[in-house]
């Protein structure tokens, strides 16, 4: 399925949110514990997936995150027949500018079934109005690869001769995010929140695709053939429960890196304060 991106002259452009709740309900918040459970499922792909999240903002403004994924193995199935999952640790500190504004380091590192994903960066909130607040945020993100499985053997001929050669058939993945838009609180109970994000990925060292004619260097794209992508999120949650922050979010996702198909990411999840 084509979905567009949402204009920000139909939404006012809202805030750009991963879907943590530091960020949902308030950057600022201190001494809050709470845990997130979401189930998410992809249109196209017609996957599902599961995560959790434990977080927690000491009175000093400190954030502590840990989080789990999992996800089934055959298509339209959840909850059953689990082949995989990942795992990841965020650490943030927020810093008061002063009374509308806010600055927050962040860096995360998560644990893919084939890599490992680091992400460092920073995000400035500002408070325009009781009803309305924005955030800009820029991160890089680098995933690296298990050596092992970078690497592979094949033979080329050299000089009419069949040569075995080792080369790296899978490289390491360097990515500038960026992310920018507004949350909305006007109405008693509820929070609407747009984002808006654009990638722009590349190689961090250089991968080739190698048979018995040669071997020819690889070029890294995430859609329709480029390294950079442009994509959005929405985002709705009640807030008229004490304990409780139920959500649902739709996201745009890239269905794949050589054509211009696009899908929805369905994500309906809570987040419970304790």
């Amino acid at each position: 399925m084509k979905f567009k991106i949402m204009s920000a002259a139909s939404l006012l452009v809202l805030t750009s949110v991963q879907t943590y709740a530091t960020d949902v309900v308030d950057d600022t918040v201190k001494g809050k514990t709470y845990l997130q459970y979401e189930h998410n499922y992809k249109t196209e792909k017609r996957s599902h997936g599961d995560s959790i999240k434990l977080v927690h903002k000491t009175p000093d403004r400190w954030g502590f995150e840990v989080k789990f994924g999992m996800y089934p193995k055959a298509i339209d199935s959840a909850y059953q027949n689990y082949y995989g999952g990942s795992a990841g640790f965020v650490l943030s500190k927020t810093y008061k500018l002063n009374k509308k504004a806010s600055l927050t380091p962040q860096f995360e590192i998560d644990f893919q079934s084939d890599s490992l994903q680091y992400l460092g960066g920073a995000k400035i909130s500002y408070k325009l109005t009781p009803e309305w607040n924005t955030y800009f945020r820029y991160r890089y993100q680098f995933r690296d690869y298990a050596s092992t499985d970078s690497y592979k053997t094949t033979n080329v001929d050299i000089g009419g001769t069949s040569t075995p050669i080792t080369y790296l058939a899978k490289g390491n993945i360097g990515t500038h995010r960026l992310e920018s838009g507004i949350s909305y609180r006007g109405i008693e109970n509820w929070t609407l929140q747009y984002i808006l994000l654009y990638d722009y990925s590349d190689y961090t060292n250089s991968p080739k695709s190698c048979n018995s004619d040669g071997c020819t260097s690889l070029d890294y794209a995430q859609f329709n053939n480029k390294k950079g992508y442009l994509y959005s999120k929405f985002k709705i949650q009640y807030q008229g429960i004490k304990t409780v922050i139920p959500y649902f979010e739709i996201d745009q996702k890239s269905v794949s890196s050589t054509s211009n198909k696009e899908q929805a990411a369905l994500k309906l999840g809570f987040n419970w304060y304790f």
